[in-house]
Order: C-alpha cells, then structure tokens, then sequence
C-alpha cells in the first residue's frame, strides 16, 4: 500500500476543527518521514525597533544607505582619476539628485505602474491609495529605477553642459553596487525567491512568504499546526499571515511546525545579486581601468546589455509575481527593451569614439 502524499494529505476533505486538525497532524508527520529537512529562511527585516515609537531601522532600508554611499565613494575615487566628468565638489550633489529623484522615486513608481497597479487595478488604488508611499514595507523596481536615472542624468547634463552619456557612464558603474545590496535585502525580506527545486537540492531554501499563495484548505491544515505550537489570533483581517511568518522568525518548534508545508525553493536573490551585482560591477571597473580612451555611451551599452542577460536568465528561475505572456514574464519583457536601449548606446559610442571620459 502506497504511503499518502503530503499534497494528497493538505488537500484533504476538511469539514470539521477536530478532522482539520487531525489531517494537519497526520500531513505533518508524513512529510517530516518523507521530504529532507531544508532550511527555512527567519531572518528578520527590522534590525532594531524603537522603543515608543512605529519606526524601526530595516535591512532593506541600510541596504540602500550602503549603496548610496559605496556608489559615491566609487564615483569620487574615478573623478579624482580623471576617470568621470563631474568634479568632486559637485559629485555629491549630483548623487543626492540621482539618489532621491532616480533610485528611491523612480524605483518606487516603477513598482506602482509596472507591477501593483496591473495586479491590483485602480479598485485597489482607490482602496490603498498611500501604498506608493510606504516605502519601508518593500516593493522596488529596478527597471523604473533606471529609467528615471536616465531622465536625472540627462537633465543634469544640459544644465551643467556635460555629455549626458559620459554622465551616464559613471553611474553604469557604480550601480551594480547598489544592485547587490538591493538584491541582498530582497533576500532578508524574504521576497522574490524562486521556483520550487528537488528538495535534495544543496541550495533549496524554503520562504515562509509562500503561504500567502496557499489554497484555502492547505492554508487551514498550515493554521492548525502551527497554531498547536504557537497561539495565531484569528481576527479576519489578514494579519494572520504576518503573525504565522513573525512567530516561525522567533519560535523554533513554530519554524518546524511550518516547515513541512513550504515547498524548497530556490534562492533567486542570491544568483541576481552574484549577477546583477558582483559580474556586471567587476567586468565595468575592469573595463574602466583597462580602456582609459573608452568612448562616451560604451559602459551603459555593457550595463544595459549584460543586465538584461542576467536577468532574463534568472527570471526562468524565480517564481513569477506577475502575469506570464506565452511563457516570459514581464521582467523579461522590461529586460528585452533595456537590451534594446544598450544596442543604441553601443552604436552610438562605436560611432563617437573620438570622445572620451579621458577627453572631458
């Protein structure tokens, strides 16, 4: 006789508290025989809250901060080379703009227009209309963070009198770095983790985030035992599911108890950061410090270019958060049109080559 499946046991007939918890007891014991032991991610994002107050110092948050200022110093270390157009003295104003404006506001709206808003529609603006604000809850695109980058850096190049693409270059450089460490707080978070792996899979993780993807019975199965280790207020608001991730971050036995439930998974942020941020920021210096007479436009090509490799790879990894269109997702998609624009930018600096970052 067959050994019942965990999925055959979460997707049981459950009609009563006592059968549910009864079928939740017996699913669990059977995938704790059947399944190996995995690691389940319980990091948590708030580093430290303060004491009287809502506010907190987030992960997510200090990643940006590292970006922003390890980005600088990259940019002064060039300028002082002679290796960048923007002088020292005005660097630090140029970056606040790109900071403020190109990363923390562009990145946000590209969230809203390319992902929460077609997912959500405008019923769930008018429900939510300040979620474009709540910026410490996550939800950053990379994509419209580039883009209004690109607006930034050309602005300043007309007022200031500067080759846009030479400014361009320099942060073609330095934001794999931001890249890295956006990437490395997605991982802390616990979000945009990837596609369900072998369990015997050396890398496999499991998300505690992917019961908000749960069916409904395999959700209640998922209640009943954790709620025998750890008491989970049901209060019909939709909190439950922030208390079940927040109990297996602080309880152990909670962690166990839940384990069983996830499916192993593998960890996307990882590969984009190696990717996104390691392989495009060490092939961009290394160009840089290679080819002093490069002409204008060549590092936003190899950025452009090489990004949209890495990340329509990894897309086929992670776990898509969005609507598929005949199997590519809408990263993917993003990723072909940025790839699009570095051809114009490789074309445009193989016609420009008597131009320079050396020249300026």
């Amino acid at each position: 006789m067959q050994r019942k499946s965990a999925r055959d046991c979460v997707s049981g007939h459950l009609r009563t508290k006592i059968g549910l918890r009864k079928e939740a007891l017996l699913c669990y014991k059977l995938c704790r025989m059947t399944t190996l032991a995995t690691y389940v991610h319980h990091i948590d994002p708030v580093l430290w809250e303060i004491p009287g107050t809502p506010l907190a110092i987030r992960w997510y948050g200090l990643a940006y901060i590292a970006g922003f200022i390890l980005g600088y110093l990259m940019l002064k270390w060039l300028a002082e080379r002679k290796l960048y157009c923007i002088s020292e003295d005005k660097l630090g104003d140029f970056i606040t703009l790109v900071c403020l404006l190109g990363v923390l506001a562009g990145g946000r709206l590209g969230e809203f227009f390319f992902y929460w808003l077609p997912e959500k529609g405008v019923d769930g603006f008018l429900a939510d209309p300040l979620w474009v604000l709540r910026v410490w809850e996550g939800g950053m695109a990379s994509h419209g963070g580039m883009l209004c980058v690109i607006l930034v850096s050309y602005f300043y190049a007309r007022r200031h009198a500067l080759s846009f693409t030479a400014v361009l270059d320099g942060l073609a450089i330095v934001s794999p770095i931001g890249l890295f460490f956006g990437r490395i707080a997605n991982f802390i978070n616990g979000e945009l983790y990837g596609r369900i792996t072998d369990a015997a899979n050396p890398l496999a993780m499991k998300f505690p985030q992917e019961i908000y993807s749960f069916a409904s019975k395999q959700w209640w199965a998922m209640y009943a035992e954790v709620n025998n280790v750890v008491h989970i207020p049901l209060l019909g608001d939709g909190s439950e599911n922030a208390a079940i991730i927040a109990a297996t971050r602080a309880n152990e036995a909670a962690r166990e108890a839940l384990e069983p439930f996830l499916a192993p998974r593998i960890p996307t942020q990882l590969f984009e950061a190696a990717g996104e941020g390691l392989l495009l920021f060490t092939v961009l210096i290394t160009v840089r410090l290679c080819w002093k007479k490069a002409p204008n436009g060549i590092f936003c090509a190899i950025f452009c270019l090489l990004y949209a490799v890495v990340r329509i790879t990894v897309e086929y990894l992670k776990e898509p958060q969005e609507a598929v269109w005949y199997g590519i997702t809408r990263g993917q998609y993003l990723s072909f049109a940025l790839a699009l624009l570095g051809i114009g930018f490789l074309v445009f600096a193989l016609r420009k080559q008597g131009k320079s970052q050396a020249d300026i």
